[in-house]
């Protein structure tokens, strides 16, 4: 009796956390969409304080830059 539920019940059990995948995957790409854009959870376009000069204006100074070899590829900055 239990060895002709079985498949039943492994099936039933499959397809609930197939669908419970697919639920937590959907919340998640509009999070992603919504990181990718320029703006914080403020809406405004934060800056570190590490990039202002006395002024309060940005540095113009050469950042130091790290990189490591073992990351593949790296993306070139915008003002390089």
């Amino acid at each position: 009796m239990a060895g002709s539920l079985f498949p039943l019940i492994y099936a039933g059990c499959l397809l609930f956390l197939l669908l419970q995948a697919f639920r937590m995957m959907r919340p998640g790409k509009a999070l992603l969409s919504r990181a990718m854009e320029r703006k914080d959870r403020t809406g405004l376009v934060t800056t570190h304080p590490e990039l202002l000069d006395d002024q309060g204006e940005l540095t113009k100074d050469d950042l130091l830059v790290v990189r490591f070899p073992d990351q593949g590829s790296l993306e070139n900055s915008p003002n390089a």
